[in-house]
């Protein structure tokens, strides 16, 4: 399995209305990508978290599922529509669990 991570900055003008639209429609992928073997959304609770607020994690089953994800036009348009019009900076790792 593949944990798939990504901390996330969010823009000064990035409203908590925005923040959940984007937990939600992040959240709603697992619908649409089989690939997508849990995902979840929070805020990072450790002590980077000044800098890096928002933590999303996705577990796939390897690789090749990751390239998939990532490509996947319900990703693509999620990422699009409610994650970069309101992101900073973003930070990715990928990371082999037992």
């Amino acid at each position: 399995m593949i944990r798939h991570i990504v901390l996330f900055r969010f823009a000064d003008h990035a409203s908590a209305d925005a923040i959940e639209a984007a937990r939600d429609a992040l959240g709603a992928m697992r619908e649409s990508i089989s690939e997508i073997r849990d995902l979840s959304f929070g805020p990072n609770l450790g002590p980077s978290a000044g800098e890096w607020p928002h933590v999303l994690m996705v577990t796939v089953d390897n690789m090749a599922a990751v390239e998939a994800y990532l490509t996947h036009p319900v990703h693509v348009d999620t990422i699009a529509r409610f994650v970069a019009p309101i992101r900073e900076a973003r930070m990715a790792i990928d990371v082999e669990t037992a």
